[in-house]
């Protein structure tokens, strides 16, 4: 579905004005609270490792931007515009 990571999306996170509250290597949690945002990711494996975005996180990731206006487009056209530039 997607060739995006979940550093590359952790990263882009930050640059929308997320901060990372995260508890511990294993739950990534990200605020915005200009927005009252929070997002949460659970991530069972070894963090030093960049794995691709599962399905269900980048579906509720991307609806949530779009919704609170953060994000026009989707997450693949980000990425790919980051990449060019």
């Amino acid at each position: 579905m997607t060739r995006i990571t979940y550093q590359w999306l952790f990263a882009y996170l930050e640059q929308l004005g997320f901060v990372d509250t995260s508890p511990s290597d294993f739950e990534r949690v990200f605020e915005h609270q200009e927005r009252d945002i929070l997002l949460a990711f659970s991530l069972l494996d070894d963090r030093s490792v960049d794995r691709p975005v599962r399905a269900a996180d980048f579906v509720s990731v991307e609806f949530r931007l779009q919704q609170e206006g953060l994000l026009s487009g989707t997450l693949n056209d980000a990425e790919l515009r980051q990449s060019k530039s």
